[in-house]
């Protein structure tokens, strides 16, 4: 094609027809200017292709990442509850001054379960290096941020502030009540409640100290619990969305 061009070009220039040259000459030089912007947009067409399909493989792990979450936090949740509810059973003896009975082994037991949520982060991780615009969506892009960085903080402060009271209990109080005391008992590899041997009944019924360990370790639990509630709706809700952006995707 170059060729081309260049015979007509001579061709002209030898019969003296420079007007024409030049007009020729401008043409030639657009239909190069169009030719350059079309290989541009192609390449810039090709590039946002594979920004897409990028986005869309990371969207793909995200989504298993927060579906390992909220497995997660479905699990702790159900922990929380039990403590709750058991702590519910022992404070209601302990004000009644009920009389003991083998049910509250487990209730016990429960009173010593902590939780600690296992965050799976890997492809947050590689787009926090790449940059979070690289998830297109606006919305998207805030809730995930809220989950890695806002909310998950807020999640692992109270988790760690239930796990110091509890341990601090089992290592230096619970031998005062307890001659036994398992939170979490493995029976051919699946989690069953624990168990506890009560040393002290009456100790429990009357000492202010386990009274207050007891509420204080409830109270507290209540709180978590409705801050992992909250943490589950935002997974769930992020699973969600990314739902609708690959289904968006896929029907483009």
């Amino acid at each position: 094609m170059i060729k081309v061009f260049r015979k007509i070009r001579f061709k002209l220039m030898e019969t003296g027809k420079t007007g024409k040259y030049f007009k020729y000459a401008i043409g030639e030089i657009i239909l190069v200017v169009i030719g350059i912007l079309i290989a541009l947009q192609v390449n810039n067409w090709n590039e946002k292709r594979k920004l897409d399909n990028y986005e869309k493989q990371l969207l793909i792990q995200l989504k298993n990442d927060l579906e390992r979450n909220s497995g997660d936090l479905k699990f702790n949740i159900r922990m929380q509850e039990n403590l709750i509810e058991s702590s519910n059973v022992i404070v209601n003896h302990i004000n009644k001054k009920l009389p003991y009975s083998d049910t509250l082994k487990v209730h016990f037991a429960n009173t010593a379960v902590w939780t600690k949520f296992i965050v799976n982060a890997g492809a947050y991780k590689t787009i926090e290096s790449k940059g979070l615009d690289l998830i297109s969506d606006l919305e998207l892009r805030d809730l995930i941020f809220r989950i890695y960085e806002g909310n998950l903080n807020w999640l692992r402060q109270m988790e760690q502030t239930a796990i110091d009271q509890i341990e601090d209990f089992r290592i230096n109080k619970a031998s005062n009540y307890f001659s036994v005391w398992y939170p979490i008992q493995i029976t051919d590899g699946k989690y069953v409640s624990g168990t506890a041997q009560v040393a002290d009944y009456e100790s429990i019924l009357n000492d202010n100290a386990y009274k207050y360990y007891i509420n204080a370790i409830k109270n507290h639990t209540e709180v978590l619990h409705h801050i992992s509630k909250g943490y589950l709706d935002d997974n769930l809700q992020g699973i969600e969305q990314i739902n609708t952006v690959l289904n968006l995707e896929s029907n483009d």
